[in-house]
């Protein structure tokens, strides 16, 4: 039997593992992660796991000053020891947020947009292109996708709850209408659309934004351009390789009463666990040292993408997931299609 003290060794296998049973709604337990992380053959040493949590640990917060201020001695400890998939997907973490900034810095000019990401998918590329200068915000909200609004049945209580929730993060109708000229555009990685439209139709609510014509909907495929495709951007929000690292947690329309909680990454309670903090902080860590080296510009994902091939596009996985799906959504997916 593993003693309990072991624990700490799965850190950074964690880092690798825990967001593959994000996307099939599994448990993971030490069996799982074995299987699919080789833990047993690949263990990185007790004390050097230690070090690496202290190392973390010692910025209060990170961010790209933090990280820049980080002694050499701790950055190459942490460098050595994050796992390439996560190096990767914070290089493409990178890559996406100065496209997304470059492309609508051009589209509607610098400081003449404010770009709103909805829901976790791409949570963590908007953040970012916050930090690199972009006047950007971050809402949580799901669930539209197979829920019409006049079916959702949303408490007054619970839409107060919504409305000051937008008011302390900068959104109001007044706001908007007060700068007709500048652009408040929703983004989110989108199927069909829908969501995204229905979200939009939400937030124009008379209680919310309002109708006004300077808030649109923009889906990030639209912004990434051809690096959507090229960089296998559609495969890697399919199966949510950026949710775990988002600045907000899941919120969907039925529960507007958790916003605060939600909305918070402190505070939403997917982010609450130890390792869950740990390896978020080994994410940002990677994501603002490759931002100040300029390291993401060649960023390709390739280890993500053999990972996924082996891991979720199988047939099995594949029928996994759908089954997932179905059993999430059933009851409202015939009620929706009659």
């Amino acid at each position: 039997m593993r003693a309990r003290g072991d624990d700490i060794n799965l850190f950074f296998h964690l880092a690798e593992a825990l967001a593959n049973f994000i996307f099939l709604d599994v448990k993971p337990n030490m069996k799982s992660i074995t299987k699919i992380t080789g833990l047993e053959k690949t263990q990185t040493p007790r004390g050097v796991i230690k070090r690496c949590h202290k190392a973390l640990d010692s910025m209060k917060t990170i961010t790209q000053n933090s990280v820049n201020d980080l002694s050499e001695k701790n950055k190459t400890l942490l460098r050595e020891n994050t796992p390439a998939r996560m190096k990767e997907l914070a290089q493409l973490n990178c890559l996406a947020a100065d496209k997304v900034k470059t492309t609508l810095d051009k589209k509607y000019g610098e400081h003449n947009y404010v770009l709103i990401a909805v829901g976790r998918s791409v949570s963590s590329i908007v953040e970012l292109a916050g930090k690199m200068g972009a006047d950007t915000k971050n809402i949580p909200l799901s669930g539209l996708r197979f829920m019409p609004l006049e079916r959702a049945n949303i408490q007054k209580k619970d839409r107060t709850a919504y409305r000051n929730y937008l008011k302390k993060i900068g959104l109001t109708k007044d706001i908007l209408k007060n700068n007709p000229d500048k652009h408040y555009i929703l983004t989110d990685y989108t199927y069909s659309g829908r969501s995204l439209e229905r979200t939009k139709e939400f937030l124009q609510s008379d209680d919310m934004l309002g109708k006004t014509s300077n808030l649109s909907a923009l889906p990030i495929k639209d912004i990434l351009g051809e690096d959507y495709k090229i960089k296998k951007y559609d495969t890697l929000f399919n199966f949510n390789r950026f949710k775990y690292y988002s600045h907000v947690g899941k919120l969907p329309i039925t529960d507007l009463k958790n916003v605060n909680k939600q909305g918070n990454p402190k505070k939403a309670f997917e982010y609450q666990g130890n390792i869950t903090k740990g390896v978020r902080k080994l994410f940002w860590f990677n994501v603002f040292d490759n931002l100040n080296k300029s390291g993401y510009k060649n960023a390709t994902p390739k280890k993500e993408m053999n990972a996924l091939t082996r891991h979720y596009m199988t047939q099995k996985a594949m029928k996994n997931k759908v089954r997932a799906s179905v059993k999430e959504n059933n009851a409202l997916l015939f009620d929706v299609l009659g």
